[in-house]
């Protein structure tokens, strides 16, 4: 599986005020955040984040190097 921006979570419909509906359904839609499918700001902006764990920086950073994007460090 490919690596992971943030855990995946579940769509849930709603009605025209935003609220839940029926939660009993068969079929179930998940939106997935892969990090291949992230934008370059939102990686940026995550790599510059004082909240974000090293481990998740090495990984944006890698991500950054695969799409062949050049890093600049001030």
């Amino acid at each position: 599986m490919p690596a992971k921006f943030k855990p995946s979570e579940r769509d849930y419909p709603k009605n025209a005020r935003g609220q839940r509906m029926n939660t009993h359904q068969p079929i179930k839609k998940w939106i997935h955040h892969y990090l291949k499918a992230q934008s370059i700001e939102t990686l940026l902006t995550a790599i510059n984040s004082d909240r974000t764990k090293p481990k998740h920086k090495v990984k944006y950073v890698n991500e950054m190097a695969r799409r062949k994007v050049a890093l600049v460090w001030k």
